[in-house]
């Protein structure tokens, strides 16, 4: 049976194009099929596609397949990722993005290239709020924005962690300015009546020949535009990778199926499972199972590369682990539980693949230190909480532990302070319980020393930071 996507191709050649088509899903698969349908589209109508990545503006493009012209009878525009349908989860996306054309240049200068798409990504998030960007004050525009728009991006906006308050006061600040910029230069992003002009040509066509064609990460389904394209069967939704509860992907088929389709060369599915592991990384915000945008991208470009070296015409998992750097996901607390489980290898390899994965491996490797030396600090507090309460070592039960052992590890004491494990989750609490149970007071004793000793290692004093933290991590999982 025929996809929707091949079935509506197929479809073109006996019907008359529609005015407008769109496909939305990851832009790794919703791109190459968009482009799919403009190649037919063209074919019919007797023209070659032209292709608009990021548009400033939607009404000029809309302009142009409007008008008749004397050297053009025909014309199929592609439009990929103009974010025009988009939700306002994508707002925060839009954002990130914008932030990378800071700072704004000084009024005397006109934007560069750069500048220019940065300023129409925060235009077009800002119209997403209904927000009229030629009207009022920059600043007051910037500051009608909720913050969660400005904290960062759930769905592939790549941040490993939601920027603070000072951070969102500034990023305001300067994009106010760059605001002020791209009305300098003649940006106003979509226009209010930009989404008018598009639903018209949704609803009353197009010349003769002429069509749009729109590739999208994602849309907002329930958006009239949406809905009218949806009823004109114009609309094809494919994948978006997201994370499963067990730790794998889906949508992966559908991503290892186009790139099958571009290249010529299948992927066995240990070999699909075992690619994606070492290259997607899931969105950092708790709760979000999608995976970050680049990361498909990554994925994507792997595949390519091993269909060069694929012998037999196929990827095998083999041909995966021994071309591709294992950057994919990893949990951090999946590194402590293997430390304090006594499994030194896994322990070691995980958080190998931790700092491999890093984008700043600097910042990346003093965070993880910084979690490890809190975590060192509560073996040292549950080892001398268990002598003062008579805990005995080894309950290995989570239930009989929570229930009898943690509202004595955790008790006030009659000293001056506060209990260092008074606010830890029982789960963490059963999890560093049982690592202080199983390390012997020797090892303990000098634990202090041993930490500050990598913390001025990892801080200049070695030319081998990460070994000098996989050592402590070693040391620590290492079985007694």
């Amino acid at each position: 049976m025929p996809s929707p996507l091949d079935q509506l191709i197929d479809d073109l050649g006996r019907q008359n194009p529609r005015p407008v088509y769109l496909v939305h899903g990851d832009l790794v698969v919703s791109e190459p099929a968009a482009r799919r349908i403009a190649e037919a589209v063209a074919k019919v109508a007797g023209c070659e596609v032209e292709e608009r990545r990021h548009p400033e503006r939607l009404s000029s493009v809309l302009d142009d397949l409007r008008t008749f012209s004397l050297f053009d009878p025909a014309k199929v525009i592609l439009v990929v990722d103009s974010a025009v349908l988009a939700d306002r989860e994508s707002a925060a996306a839009l954002i990130d993005q914008a932030e990378k054309g800071l700072p704004a240049p000084p009024p005397d200068e006109s934007l560069s290239g750069s500048g220019r798409q940065a300023a129409s990504r925060l235009l077009q998030a800002l119209h997403l709020f209904d927000l009229k960007v030629a009207d009022g004050d920059a600043g007051d525009l910037l500051d009608r924005l909720p913050d969660w728009v400005l904290a960062g991006a759930k769905k592939g906006g790549g941040r490993k962690r939601a920027r603070t308050k000072k951070q969102i006061a500034k990023l305001r600040q300067q994009l106010a300015e760059l605001l002020e910029a791209a009305r300098s230069s003649g940006l106003t992003g979509w226009a209010e009546g930009e989404l008018a002009q598009l639903s018209e040509v949704v609803h009353d066509g197009l010349p003769e020949g002429h069509c749009l064609v729109l590739a999208e990460r994602g849309v907002a389904k329930d958006h009239p535009v949406v809905k009218a394209l949806t009823q004109q069967k114009a609309v094809i939704a494919l994948a978006s990778v997201t994370a499963t509860k067990q730790g794998g992907f889906e949508g992966l088929d559908e991503l290892a199926a186009e790139l099958h389709r571009q290249t010529g060369v299948a992927i066995t599915r240990d070999g699909q499972q075992e690619l994606a592991r070492r290259t997607l990384r899931q969105s950092s915000d708790w709760g979000d199972a999608s995976v970050r945008s680049e990361t498909t991208a990554r994925f994507a470009a792997e595949y390519r590369k091993l269909a060069t070296t694929a012998k037999g015409g196929r990827i095998d998992k083999q041909l995966v682990q021994d071309t591709i750097l294992d950057r994919g996901e990893e949990d951090v607390w999946q590194i402590l539980d293997a430390i304090g489980a006594g499994r030194p290898r896994e322990a070691t390899d995980r958080l190998r693949r931790y700092l491999a994965a890093a984008e700043d491996p600097m910042a990346t490797r003093l965070s993880f230190f910084a979690l490890f030396a809190g975590f060192c600090r509560q073996l040292l507090a549950v080892r001398s909480m268990m002598r003062v309460a008579r805990v005995p070592p080894g309950e290995k039960n989570y239930n009989r532990f929570k229930s009898r052992h943690a509202p004595a590890l955790q008790q006030q004491l009659s000293v001056p302070g506060k209990n260092p494990l008074g606010g830890l989750h029982p789960y963490r609490l059963h999890r560093a319980y049982l690592a202080a149970s199983r390390l012997p007071d020797a090892v303990l004793s000098v634990l202090p020393w041993r930490v500050l000793e990598t913390e001025m290692l990892l801080k200049g004093e070695s030319t081998d930071p990460d070994g000098a933290l996989a050592a402590l991590v070693s040391s620590l999982a290492r079985p007694v």
